[in-house]
């Protein structure tokens, strides 16, 4: 009974007393929670101040270099490689003279006009040697009799010489359409036609002067800010020398004449315009970016493709062979992009254009020049002495033309080594071993439709002409 009433006296805590002494079981988690949530938001922040500030430090790193390239001269906006897209000072601007000409072959209507006819038209090709019977000869002669006006106005281009800046708007950047450029293909085929008619009648000057106008006209291109545009530059060029090495055996020209030749020949500068193209295409990819969702990516790939870029130029500057393994590898870097990199850099990989393919292509342009030029100084060297040379060496540096690396002009640009010259019984053979950086014997087929395995010149010895 005592302990009973002694049980009911005692007070129990309450208020303030009651939570000092026995806390909630629910306090602890309470403060837990909260200390986690701020641990979370200090790292949310934490990571976007450092993304912010990775963003700020590639923002002002790209336009760093933006400004070095500007500094330079070199593009960077549409507005940029419009100016860049520019005639040079102390080069004749003959825009207007070329495009009326290619205006009034385009007007022609050749693809109606000429539609069975070789070279402009679908017609049988390759044509009949001079001196052997041309089913298409009359036919001919009558459209090319017919075309005296468009005649004309070539020649006055390509006497004039120069360089063009074709009225092209480089705002639409990777959509820039470039119909002069590809239309000045119909000229050189017109050019190669006439040609061959002129061989057949035995004008041989006149053949000339088609030759050498065509690689005026390839010439003209010489400063376009596009690979394409070059690549057209360089296709035109393959046709003067093509047609050169069908006619050479056929055509009485003295040495003047043939030294003349040389020089239209040896005009061409493959790696400093390629790496105005290239320096072009890194201002097109800039503009194309610009249009693009990309969001905190951009900078990113647009500094990837600067490096690319740079890469690509610099590499230009050693031999051939350093430059096409340089590309080799950006284009195997760009391709070896997986996961999260690819996805990253996708612009990049979608739009840098194929290198070594590129440079493989300019790679056989100076090749093919180099041979043509070494098959007109064997020429001159048969008309100076009356018999061929033993070895390219042996042909005095005079006949070869001037250069201020004249050694340099007898090295195939695929290997290093000197340029094959193989002397047959019907022909002589000088040439290059070619992208596969094998000798195969010469194998440069002329009129088979395969691609040769070799690059080369094929130059009919007296006796067999």
């Amino acid at each position: 009974m005592f302990e009973s009433q002694n049980c009911k006296s005692r007070p129990l805590p309450t208020g303030d007393a009651s939570s000092e002494q026995y806390p909630s079981v629910t306090a602890v988690p309470r403060t837990l929670r909260s200390k986690l949530c701020l641990g979370l938001v200090g790292f949310i922040v934490t990571i976007l101040v450092a993304l912010g500030g990775v963003w700020f430090y590639s923002l002002s790193t790209l336009d760093s270099e933006l400004t070095a390239l500007r500094a330079k001269g070199l593009p960077t906006t549409a507005k940029e490689l419009t100016d860049f897209y520019a005639v040079p000072n102390g080069i004749a601007d003959t825009t207007n003279l070329w495009v009326s000409a290619i205006n009034s072959v385009q007007a022609a209507n050749l693809r109606t006009r000429a539609s069975a006819l070789p070279i402009v038209g679908t017609g049988p090709t390759p044509i009949p040697a001079p001196g052997q019977g041309w089913a298409e000869l009359e036919a001919v002669r009558t459209l090319l009799g017919e075309l005296g006006g468009e005649f004309q106005a070539i020649r006055l281009a390509a006497e004039a010489g120069g360089q063009v800046r074709f009225p092209v708007d480089m705002s639409a950047g990777i959509a820039t359409l470039y119909p002069y450029t590809e239309a000045s293909r119909v000229v050189a085929r017109l050019l190669t036609l006439d040609a061959h008619v002129c061989a057949h009648d035995g004008s041989s000057s006149q053949a000339l002067h088609d030759i050498r106008a065509i690689f005026a006209l390839s010439d003209a291109l010489r400063g376009e800010p596009t690979m394409i545009s070059q690549l057209v530059r360089i296709a035109i060029y393959a046709v003067g020398c093509d047609l050169l090495e069908r006619l050479l055996p056929y055509c009485e020209w003295s040495d003047a004449e043939l030294e003349s030749l040389q020089t239209a020949i040896r005009s061409a500068r493959f790696k400093d315009e390629m790496r105005n193209a290239l320096s072009g295409e890194r201002a097109i990819f800039l503009i194309a970016l610009d249009d693009m969702p990309l969001g905190p990516f951009r900078q990113s790939n647009a500094r990837e493709a600067l490096q690319f870029y740079e890469t690509a130029i610099e590499g230009l500057s050693g031999s051939w062979p350093e430059a096409r393994s340089q590309q080799r590898e950006l284009d195997a870097r760009i391709n070896s992009l997986t996961g999260l990199s690819r996805l990253r850099f996708t612009f990049v990989s979608m739009l840098l254009p194929p290198l070594e393919l590129a440079t493989v292509a300019d790679t056989r342009a100076d090749a093919r020049q180099k041979c043509a030029n070494a098959a007109i100084a064997v020429e001159r060297y048969r008309q100076k002495h009356n018999r061929l040379p033993q070895s390219l060496a042996e042909i005095e540096q005079d006949l070869m033309g001037f250069s201020s690396e004249p050694a340099a002009e007898l090295i195939d640009p695929f290997d290093g080594q000197p340029l094959r010259y193989q002397v047959e019984a019907a022909r002589i053979l000088i040439y290059s071993v070619g992208e596969n950086g094998q000798d195969d014997g010469g194998d440069c087929p002329r009129d088979e439709e395969r691609r040769p395995l070799d690059i080369g010149f094929i130059l009919k010895v007296p006796d067999s002409r």
